[in-house]
């Protein structure tokens, strides 16, 4: 694969691959989401929501969902349960004290850190928690590791659980990040992997013959019909300390 574009193009262009976002990208175990949320949680947060695989989930669990997204093009394909919210993890469009709980889905490793947990801390509520979790193709799995290969190195679990450092530091706002990794399987077709495939920010940008040239590689790799995939998500989650200022 040709070299990679810059981390600030990459971050930015999401919104030109929304549909294929929508309609490939996993969503995320119903254990892992009821696992991070505090007691008595009702109103809730997905940051950088993209076009809601998570806020789906949330939805899912009876919960008041407040869906944060800067691009104008995910933000349209959120799930219309949600409030769907213009804004950015470092200067979040929400009250102080406002929800009881965080999450953020592929997404953190996108933010200003210790801008994004500032504000974090602000909005949430006393005992409230922050969650930052990604899905990544397991790479104990043969087709799965395939795929990562082939097309989406970046999102590989061989390569983003070797260091198991939390994704932000707690400091005396937040108490020690909880690591949780967990297995699951999720139906494919090629269909839906393509659409996964175009949905990575360096297939967004890359020019159309690199692109042809992935597509048909992973084409040639994935099953005929329907298969599964193996992925692991990694979750860490953090209650707001009862120090931390509103």
């Amino acid at each position: 694969m040709t070299a990679q574009p810059s981390w600030e193009a990459r971050r930015t262009s999401f919104g030109a691959g929304a549909a294929s976002y929508a309609a490939g990208r996993p969503g995320y175990p119903r254990e892992v989401i009821e696992r991070c949320l505090p007691a008595g949680a009702v109103e809730v947060l997905d940051l950088a929501a993209g076009t809601g695989p998570l806020t789906a989930g949330l939805l899912e669990l009876g919960l008041s969902v407040v869906a944060v997204e800067p691009s104008d093009e995910m933000r349209a394909l959120i799930p219309a349960g949600a409030r769907a919210v213009a804004g950015a993890a470092e200067e979040i469009p929400l009250p102080d004290a406002s929800v009881d709980a965080i999450f953020v889905g592929q997404a953190w490793h996108w933010f200003d850190v210790p801008r994004a947990v500032a504000e974090c801390a602000r909005v949430l509520r006393a005992g409230g928690t922050l969650t930052p979790m990604w899905n990544l193709l397991d790479a104990s799995d043969p087709l799965s590791l395939r795929l990562s290969d082939i097309a989406m190195i970046d999102q590989c679990s061989a390569r983003m659980l070797d260091d198991p450092k939390p994704p932000f530091t707690a400091g005396d706002l937040f108490s020690t990040p909880r690591r949780t990794l967990t297995r699951y399987r999720l139906g494919y077709t090629w269909a839906r992997v393509e659409a996964f495939i175009r949905s990575t920010s360096v297939m967004i940008l890359a020019g159309d013959e690199e692109r042809d040239r992935v597509l048909a590689e992973a084409r040639a790799a994935m099953p005929d019909g329907e298969f599964e995939l193996s992925f692991i998500c990694e979750s860490w989650t953090s209650q707001k300390a009862p120090t931390a200022t509103q």
